[in-house]
């Protein structure tokens, strides 16, 4: 078992220094956080973006020429995957 008796013995300077190392530490040990996915944007968001009308976005969804996602009975998009499939 660890004995953290001497903790009791530092002034509160040398516990400060100790706190300001041990974040240091911390820190570099910290695995940095997973990039945030890319906000999915309904049809309404995307055809006038696109300048295409809202059932030819879904029907271009349905024959796979342009990306999408199913969230239940709901399809989204990621605007810049279908901007590049269209630019194509």
């Amino acid at each position: 078992m660890l004995d953290l008796a001497f903790i009791a013995k530092l002034s509160a300077a040398e516990c400060a220094a100790v706190a300001m190392a041990l974040a240091a530490r911390l820190a570099q040990l910290a695995e940095p956080a997973p990039p945030a996915p890319p906000p999915l944007s309904t049809v309404e968001v995307v055809a006038p973006d696109v300048r295409l009308p809202v059932a030819g976005i879904y029907a271009m969804a349905r024959w796979k020429v342009i990306p999408s996602k199913r969230i239940g009975r709901s399809v989204r998009f990621d605007l810049q995957p279908v901007r590049r499939a269209l630019a194509a």
